[in-house]
Parts: C-alpha cells; structure tokens; sequence
C-alpha cells in the first residue's frame, strides 16, 4: 500500500522541532522588521546585535536585504559569497559550506552577509509555501550550537526574502517611527506575522514594538498621539516597550566612519537608549515574554 504523506503536516510539526532545538541550544532568532523603510530598522538589529556582543554573548547577524546596510556597516565584509547563495541551493548544503560564507566582524560577532544580486534571486525563491520558507531556518538550526543569538534584518517591505525570514525567526521586533503612515505599516506586517504563525511557523511571535525617532518629551503633539493610538490598539496583546530610541547625530555619523556606536560615541543618547532596549528586549526573554 502507497503511503501518502501530507508535507504542509510534516512541515509544521517540523517547525515545533526545530524552535524546541532553537531553545535547548539557547540560540534566540530576533528578526528586526518593518514593511516601512526609513523607521531605523537596519540600525536596530546593528546595535542590539552589538550590544548584546559586548555583554558576551556570540552572535550572528543575518542581512536578508539586498541593500545590504547591515553587511556595509562592517568593514570588509562585503564579499561576493552571501547568504543568497546559500538559500538558492534548496538544502543542498553542508556545514562547511555555511562555514565558507559565514565572516567573523569582531569579537564574539559573526556575518551571514547579503549581496545585491539578491534581489534578483528573490523572484525565483518560492518561498511563500510551508515546503520552502523554512530555507534560512536549516540554514541557522545548523549553526545553532555556534550562538546565542542571530540578529536578522530584512527589507523594508513584506516579499519572499522577509517571509523566509520570519519563518526563521522565534522573535520579531518592529520599530516604528510614530507618524501615521507607520501605523498602518505596523498592521500590515502584524498580519503578516499571524498569517506566517498559522501556516509556517507557530513558534514566531512578537517581542516587542518600540519607537523610534521619538521620545515622550518631544514637543509632536501628532508623534504621541500615534504612539497612544500604538499602544491602545496593540498593547494589550504585545509588549511596547518603554525604552524609545531618541534623535542623535552620533548614530548617523558612526555610521559614516565606519565604527560602531558603542566605540564611536559610547555617552551619546543614542548608545544609551540601545543599551536600554537590549537590556528591556534581555528582561522580556528571561521572563517568557
């Protein structure tokens, strides 16, 4: 007798095994995503990543973006082997190969860098269905052991690459610029995370919204009432945290020279205020938040 099988069933019960495999090997995947550019997602995943580094933990940043800002803010690490490559290769990979295309950019920190050739690949990535999403989640469940966190940023908008992911992903964090058009880039993507929850991966969840650009002392009577808005409609179901990222020139300027924010401008606002949120993002997942 043919045996049949159901891959979307075989899928999802594989996503429960992998994020139970995530957690004994103590690897938390933290996605930074927002299907609105320009809310400091990149920077986000950049300097959580390096503060959660200088605490001593290993990291992994993964750039899922073809505009690579998050591999170009590490120098030297913009190659031509990417973690595109990788997901093209629909598993057929070994650990050295990930090994090969893996850059160590300091202490304790490691790169899956991005190219710009994935845009490209993007359109031939089928990966909107439960036998394909999980690519990047072999990727990293291979790795795991190597880790405490991967850090993964995204691009600025809900395609195949983001969806892949997500589906990667335990943690999804969303900063958010408080003007209107962010709200209703917040509600598309908290759609999307459902969807992707109920199909692909029912271990994602949302860590955390916190805003940027922002902070409640600003005189914006438009900025605050968006973040109330915020917290009204979503608060109640997922955390806003209490640290917001504030204005500051240090956060731009380390950027164009090339160094971190914490070597660059360690008593600017800016470090200050992502020393905060990995502290706040630390809290929520020590107590199963």
């Amino acid at each position: 007798m043919p045996i049949h099988i159901n891959v979307v069933t075989v899928k999802r019960k594989s996503a429960y095994l992998r994020s139970f495999t995530f957690w004994y090997q103590y690897m938390q995947t933290l996605c930074f995503s927002n299907n609105k550019g320009g809310v400091g997602k990149t920077t986000s995943a950049l300097n959580v990543g390096l503060a959660l580094a200088r605490r001593g933990h290993r990291v992994l940043f993964c750039d899922c973006d073809p505009q690579r800002s998050l591999t170009i803010s590490f120098e030297g690490a913009d190659i031509p082997e990417h973690v595109g490559m990788l997901l093209m290769r629909k598993g057929e990979f070994s650990l050295d190969d990930i090994h090969a295309v893996i850059r160590p950019v300091g202490e304790n920190m490691d790169l899956l860098p991005a190219s710009g050739e994935m845009e490209a690949n993007e359109a031939q990535l089928p990966g909107w269905d439960a036998e394909h999403s999980t690519r990047l989640a072999d990727i990293l469940e291979m790795v795991a052991p190597e880790y405490d966190y991967c850090v993964i940023d995204t691009k600025g908008s809900i395609g195949t690459l983001t969806w892949i992911a997500l589906s990667a992903s335990n943690l999804l964090y969303i900063p958010v610029d408080p003007e209107f058009y962010g709200f209703e880039g917040l509600t598309n993507l908290i759609n999307t995370c459902t969807r992707l929850r109920r199909r692909i991966n029912p271990n994602l969840r949302i860590g955390g919204i916190f805003f940027t650009k922002y902070s409640p002392t600003y005189r914006s009577r438009l900025r605050h009432d968006v973040v109330d808005l915020i917290k009204e409609h979503y608060g109640k179901d997922v955390p806003v945290f209490e640290t917001t990222i504030r204005q500051s020139t240090a956060i731009p300027n380390s950027q164009m020279a090339g160094t971190g924010l914490f070597d660059y401008a360690p008593d600017s606002t800016g470090a200050e205020d992502y020393e905060a949120l990995t502290t706040e993002i630390l809290h929520h997942l020590s107590h199963g938040h």
